[in-house]
């Protein structure tokens, strides 16, 4: 028997009674089902998802964190794809609602397209989003 639940479901316990049948047979069980409450956990939106910019020049990125099942940490960020001679800050950081992500580079930086890796951490929630980095 599988039992199926959704986001919606409300914390709580609830008595199931299963009953298998075989002929004129039958026979009956009870159980509880235990719903638990879903974790707080939080979401990285990248916006825009691409960004394309000169060598020597610099732009920015806003990374939203958006919170889900009541979330309410902050989240430390960091980038990795950049190419050298290319840093990435964050600011805020960490960050409980929305930080921006400066990329600057320098004149001598490689032309070319990266895909950035940009990583949110609270506690022992990870989670990744990617954006593209274009360098004419």
């Amino acid at each position: 028997m599988t039992v199926t639940t959704t986001s919606a479901t409300p914390a709580g316990s609830y008595p199931v009674t299963i009953t298998g049948t075989s002929g004129t047979l039958s026979h009956t069980t009870s159980v509880q089902l235990v719903v638990q409450a879903a974790a707080p956990d939080f979401g990285l939106t990248p916006t825009p998802s691409s960004r394309s910019i000169a060598r020597g020049g610099s732009t920015t990125y806003a990374i939203a964190v958006g919170p889900v099942n009541g979330f309410s940490g902050s989240v430390s960020l960091s980038v990795t794809g950049l190419p050298s001679r290319a840093t990435g800050t964050f600011s805020p950081n960490p960050a409980t609602s929305t930080s921006t992500l400066t990329i600057t580079t320098q004149r001598n930086v490689a032309r070319g397209t990266r895909t950035l890796t940009i990583r949110g951490t609270s506690g022992a929630l990870v989670h990744t989003t990617t954006v593209t980095l274009v360098v004419n």
